[in-house]
């Protein structure tokens, strides 16, 4: 049974979060040992894909009046507002679950261990391609875009992945919304879509009663150990790994500080 590296966080800050991921791929060189990570952010905040210009998608003067955080993603796909939900990540290699070469089946070997958490609370989540049901949809919104392997309940989207490939080693990472907040996309991101309830869903709208952070990262945790016939051994980061990641995080909240500019005190706090 091939054992995989857990690191639980918890509550984080959107820059520290991104930091990690990113980090991650580092850990993985050094030792490659797979590592899967569930965590959630404190305080939430943006994040937007790696090729979007912050200053396009998203308000910037607004969200520093209001305090929003925004931190750029080390993956592609749309803008998404991070708040009462359960987030993941997945580094391994193509040869750890068997992963094809070819990027959108990649999202489906690594995504079958979200669709059996949704099974486990007696949902029925089909990928887009395979719903008979697609209506592909571009936009600078994470969860207003339809693609191939978009997980659907009800023929609704929820949640969202994106990935980066490194040769041989993966990086994944998605959101899953226990409770979806669209005001503040409604309020900070420039597109204007009407996010309905007829495009997206969350956990709570399609299990009918609220679940904790804390018991769907157990199912969510107890699933990826089923799904892929793996050991999660839980391990904190090493101080050595801490000095990583803060390198990356003070990289993005330079880019952060940088688009805020001359509109004050820049000093992120946490």
């Amino acid at each position: 049974m091939r054992v995989w590296r857990h690191i639980f966080s918890e509550d984080t800050n959107p820059y520290t979060n991104m930091a990690v991921d990113r980090a991650m791929i580092d850990f993985y060189r050094k030792d490659s040992i797979p590592l899967f990570r569930i965590y959630r952010w404190r305080p939430h905040g943006f994040s937007y894909g790696y090729s979007q210009n912050a200053e396009e998608v998203l308000d910037i003067p607004a969200c520093y009046k209001d305090g929003i955080s925004f931190v750029r993603r080390s993956t592609g796909g749309g803008i998404i507002y991070h708040g009462n939900e359960a987030t993941y990540s997945v580094v391994c290699s193509t040869d750890d679950i068997g992963l094809p070469a070819v990027v959108k089946e990649g999202y489906k070997t690594i995504c079958a261990f979200i669709l059996n958490t949704y099974r486990y609370y007696g949902l029925n989540p089909v990928f887009a391609i395979d719903s008979g049901y697609i209506n592909k949809k571009k936009s600078t919104i994470c969860f207003a875009s339809f693609e191939d392997y978009d997980i659907l309940i009800n023929r609704r989207k929820i949640g969202g992945n994106a990935q980066k490939r490194h040769k041989k080693i993966i990086m994944q990472h998605g959101s899953i919304p226990l409770i979806l907040d669209n005001a503040p996309v409604l309020k900070y991101v420039k597109e204007k879509l009407p996010l309905s309830a007829q495009q997206t869903t969350d956990i709570r709208s399609e299990i009918g009663r609220d679940i904790s952070f804390e018991e769907f990262a157990s199912v969510l945790k107890e699933c990826f150990v089923k799904t892929f016939a793996v050991k999660l051994n839980e391990k904190a980061l090493t101080l050595e790994e801490k000095e990583t990641v803060k390198v990356y995080e003070e990289q993005l909240i330079q880019e952060k500080d940088y688009l805020i500019g001359d509109r004050g005190d820049k000093k992120y706090s946490a």
